[in-house]
């Protein structure tokens, strides 16, 4: 079945691609070393942003928990 959903994204071929030059279990670990650090950085990003955005401060994540813990 050879269907939309079975297609790689253009992505995922690209990684596909730069994936036949790690050579060892070493460089694999650094490889998702990095892109973990990439991912948790754009999490970081997107979070601080929508915080921005819907003017979250500290203040409120604290009014949060001190009522969750009543």
């Amino acid at each position: 079945m050879n269907t939309v959903q079975n297609k790689l994204t253009q992505l995922q071929l690209e990684l596909l691609k730069s994936f036949r030059f790690v050579t060892d279990e070493k460089q694999l670990s650094e490889v998702k070393s990095l892109m973990n650090f990439y991912f948790k950085q754009k999490l970081d990003e997107a979070v601080s942003r929508e915080e921005n955005n819907r003017n979250y401060t500290e203040r409120i994540y604290q009014q949060w928990l001190s009522a969750n813990t009543k």
